[in-house]
């Protein structure tokens, strides 16, 4: 199981913009990128509720008629902007059709909205890879519960035994280990601004490629997905 942003698709670009394009609308200051950027992996809502502070300096600003009237069009910023800025990262596709041609089942657990999901997936030909999809608010709590990693376990009728995530935050670390599933992080995503290795992965990756070393399955030709 793979988290999506951060792990599979760099998206703090096209994320970033998406909150700027909003606050802008309302004649609210620009944030950083860097800012926006260590905000990711807690879904939407949380990290536009965190820009929105910043650029207004109203720490309730979650519960007020602004941001209730902002949040859909800055949901609505982000579709039109989902896959045009983002890439995946070097490795993604090719480590995909090699895990799948050895057999492995592949699914993501994310936070982020199922329409937005599946937009990123689409534009970027990752769609077919995956059998299991757990987005946010399939489960009533996101991670770092073990909700969604339970669900994607049910759905794929496997142990948490049976099963490894991928992440790149102290989220996924945290949901891995309330749901007893081995966790490996990638060294290359978000995470809040802090080191992966405070958080105490089971593994840390540096590539792709060293994923696919590590499960065995490296020198595997590439399968169409």
């Amino acid at each position: 199981m793979f988290d999506l942003d951060g792990t599979l698709v760099d998206t703090a670009s096209e994320i970033a913009e998406s909150v700027n394009r909003t606050l802008g609308e309302e004649h609210l200051p620009a944030l950083p990128p860097a800012l926006v950027r260590n905000w990711i992996g807690k879904g939407t809502a949380w990290l536009f509720g965190k820009a929105l502070e910043a650029a207004t300096g109203d720490t309730q600003i979650r519960s007020s008629a602004l941001y209730t009237r902002l949040y859909p069009r800055f949901l609505q910023n982000y579709a039109d902007l989902t896959g045009l800025l983002s890439t995946p990262y070097p490795g993604v596709k090719n480590a995909l059709s090699k895990l799948h041609q050895s057999g492995c089942r592949l699914g993501v657990v994310t936070n982020k909205e199922r329409s937005l999901t599946l937009r990123l997936l689409e534009r970027h030909g990752l769609t077919k890879a995956f059998e299991v999809l757990v987005a946010g608010g399939d489960t009533a709590q996101g991670k770092p519960s073990p909700l969604p990693l339970q669900l994607a376990l049910q759905q794929a009728g496997v142990s948490a035994g049976e099963s490894l995530f991928i992440g790149d935050s102290s989220n996924d670390v945290q949901a891995s280990r309330n749901a007893g599933v081995t966790v490996w992080v990638f060294n290359h995503g978000y995470n809040h601004g802090e080191s992966i290795d405070l958080s105490a992965p089971d593994a840390v990756l540096d590539s792709f490629a060293e994923l696919t070393e590590r499960l065995g399955v490296a020198q595997a030709q590439p399968a169409t997905l």
